[in-house]
C-alpha cells in the first residue's frame, strides 16, 4: 500500500484535498486520515479528526494534516519527515495560499520556502496557491449556478467586473472575498465555516477541474501532478 502525506494550511485545503483524492483514486481504493494540529510552538497537539478503514481493496494510504496556519506547514514538514520516511511514506506535499503575500512576491515566497524544506530520500513538494485555495472555486464557475441557477458567469461580471469563466482567477487579489460577495447576492455566504466548505466541494465539477482546469489554473495544476505521480503506477 502506497502512502502519502499532505500538508495543508486550514479546514477548507483539508475538506477539499479529501474530496479530490477521492475523485481521482476512487472511493474504494484510497484509505484517509485526517488530523489537525491545535496549541501554541513547543506545545502542539495533533488530533486524529478523521480515519477511513483500510480494507482489502486499499491501495492507496493519505495522511492530510492541517497545520491550522499557513506559516506552519512548512516547519511542521520538515519536523515530521524523518517520521514519515520511518513509517514507510512514499512522498509529502505541502499546501497554502500566497495571501496575504502580494502576488508580486510569490517567487521570493516559493524560493524562502522551498530552502527550509528537508531534504531526503523521498520527494517533497510545497504548492502555493495563487492566491488562495478559493480562486480554485471561481475557476470551477459551474458550481455557482447548482448553488443558485442566477449566478450565472454573466451575473457574476455585470456586478463585479471579472468573468470566473474566462478571466484568469489567479490574478484575484482575495478569491474568499469574492466567494463571500458572489454567494450574498443570493442570500448566502462564504466565511470558511465547515457546513458551507462542504457544500461547496460537493458542489465542484471535479471532471472538469481534473480535465481542463489543470491547464488553465497553474497552482491547481502542480498539486494535481504529485497526486497523479503518487497514484499512478
Amino acid at each position: 500500500m502506497k502512502k502519502l502525506a499532505i500538508f495543508v494550511e486550514g479546514q477548507t485545503e483539508q475538506i477539499f484535498v479529501r474530496t479530490l483524492l477521492k475523485e481521482i483514486a476512487g472511493k474504494n481504493n484510497i484509505a484517509i486520515d485526517e488530523s489537525s494540529v491545535s496549541g501554541k510552538l513547543g506545545s502542539r497537539i495533533t488530533t486524529l479528526i478523521m480515519r477511513d478503514n483500510i480494507t482489502s481493496q486499499t491501495k492507496f494510504y493519505v495522511l492530510v494534516y492541517n497545520s491550522c496556519s499557513d506559516n506552519s506547514v512548512v516547519s511542521d514538514m520538515r519536523d515530521q519527515y524523518a517520521s514519515l520516511i520511518g513509517s514507510g511514506f512514499e512522498r509529502v506535499i505541502g499546501l497554502r495560499d500566497v495571501y496575504p503575500i502580494p502576488i508580486a512576491e510569490k517567487l521570493k515566497l516559493q524560493s524562502r520556502l522551498n530552502y527550509f524544506l528537508p531534504k531526503g530520500t523521498i520527494p517533497i513538494h510545497l504548492v502555493l496557491a495563487v492566491m488562495e485555495i478559493e480562486s480554485w472555486f471561481l475557476a470551477e464557475w459551474n458550481h455557482f449556478m447548482k448553488i443558485d441557477l442566477s449566478l450565472t458567469p454573466d451575473k457574476i461580471q455585470a456586478t463585479f467586473g471579472f468573468n470566473p469563466q474566462t478571466d484568469d482567477m489567479e490574478t484575484r487579489p482575495h478569491p474568499a472575498n469574492d466567494m463571500d460577495l458572489i454567494y450574498k447576492l443570493v442570500g448566502r455566504a462564504y466565511k470558511k465555516q465547515r457546513n458551507q466548505v462542504n457544500t461547496i466541494v460537493s458542489s465542484l465539477d471535479y471532471e472538469f477541474l481534473y480535465m481542463q482546469l489543470v491547464n488553465s489554473v497553474p497552482s491547481l495544476g502542480e498539486l494535481v501532478r504529485y497526486l497523479d505521480l503518487f497514484i499512478t503506477p
